[in-house]
């Protein structure tokens, strides 16, 4: 049998190498097999304390092309809902020269901890954040830079410690 290898006095499977023609289609070093196409991928980061006043960012870089499909945040602390000093969490992709504009979270309070149409932090309780209603605003491509801030306006009642944010795509 031709591509085989010899295990004793048995034969193995064929062996796969790049190159090796399969009915239907060619692997390669650049193509995924379906045995292992990955239908989705997640990022977390640990951000800075976020202040009592001005913004707080931290940067993700996307690992592969995708959709961002669900956001998430996450602190030890709790912050009271105000409606005059209050937190907005917004995600920008900066694209892979740093010049992107695309927002990928709703520019809605849902996305604040103020009083009316927001929700207070909860310590140690993971908060949901809206995603952008705009499908093309959620696409990433590999190495797109996507800048996440918490903006506080007026000033916070207190600092929240250990920010966490985690994002969860969908391959494109």
């Amino acid at each position: 049998m031709p591509n085989t290898k010899a295990v004793g006095v048995a034969f193995s499977d064929p062996e796969l190498t790049a190159g090796t023609t399969i009915t239907g289609g060619t692997l390669d070093s650049t193509t995924l097999v379906n045995s292992n196409v990955r239908s989705g991928f997640s990022a977390s980061q640990q951000g800075a304390t976020i202040a009592t006043t001005g913004n707080s960012d931290v940067v993700v870089i996307a690992p592969a092309a995708g959709v961002l499909s669900a956001a998430w945040f996450s602190g030890t602390d709790g912050l009271a809902a105000n409606n005059t000093d209050y937190i907005t969490f917004s995600i920008t992709n900066l694209g892979t020269s740093g010049s992107g504009t695309a927002a990928m979270l709703a520019a809605t309070d849902a996305n604040t901890t103020k009083a009316t149409g927001g929700t207070a932090l909860t310590a140690n309780a993971r908060r949901v954040l809206s995603l952008n209603g705009t499908a093309a605003n959620l696409a990433v491509a590999a190495g797109d830079r996507l800048r996440i801030r918490a903006a506080a306006t007026g000033t916070l009642a207190n600092t929240v410690t250990f920010p966490v944010y985690a994002l969860n795509f969908t391959v494109a």
